[in-house]
């Protein structure tokens, strides 16, 4: 099913494991470009992941600020369910034609009970998270501009040193805060 053994949840799990959960999912849905995915009032209460095509998060405020791009194999939403939460922190638009597996609040129950390796999987990916947003409170938190701009690059780059940033220094500074 379109690689979907590689999801988050499925690590450390049997392959009959994984084909037992799979089978009970339901299709997935399919997205045009620009289409939006989930917002601050549309969401579906469960995690998407992305089989085909690409999307992306922006804040939820004014200023629209890219947050992420999710590609194929990407999987968003996993933060916000299992909190009773009525309203979704950022919107997802479809950045081409995608087709998305949605996994349900109640369905993940179901399987963290029957799965319990599922469910470490699921606090490791959310740990992972944390440490993120913790990197990203530490960039915006910075006593002066240049130590902003300093940890912000830090952050983004990757193990050769290359830093992707903001295609403006508007953009770059609206990620900034």
């Amino acid at each position: 099913m379109n690689h979907i053994e590689n999801l988050f949840i499925f690590k450390g799990l049997a392959d009959d494991q994984i084909k037992d959960i799979t089978k009970s999912f339901d299709s997935p849905i399919e997205s045009k470009k620009n289409d939006i995915i989930y917002s601050a009032d549309n969401f579906p209460f469960a995690i998407g992941y992305i089989l085909e095509g690409s999307a992306v998060a922006v804040t939820n405020n004014k200023n629209n600020v890219h947050m992420r791009s999710f590609e194929k194999g990407a999987c968003f939403g996993a933060a916000a369910i299992f909190g009773g939460n009525e309203i979704y922190v950022s919107t997802i638009t479809a950045k081409s034609d995608a087709k998305i597996l949605f996994i349900s609040e109640k369905k993940l129950k179901s399987i963290f009970l029957k799965y319990p390796q599922a469910s470490i999987n699921y606090i490791e990916f959310l740990s992972d998270k944390v440490r993120f947003l913790n990197k990203k409170l530490s960039v915006i938190s910075c006593s002066n501009a240049e130590d902003t701009v300093l940890k912000y690059l830090l952050s983004v780059c990757d193990s050769d040193n290359n830093a992707k940033i903001p295609k403006s220094m508007t953009l770059l500074a609206k990620t900034l805060g």
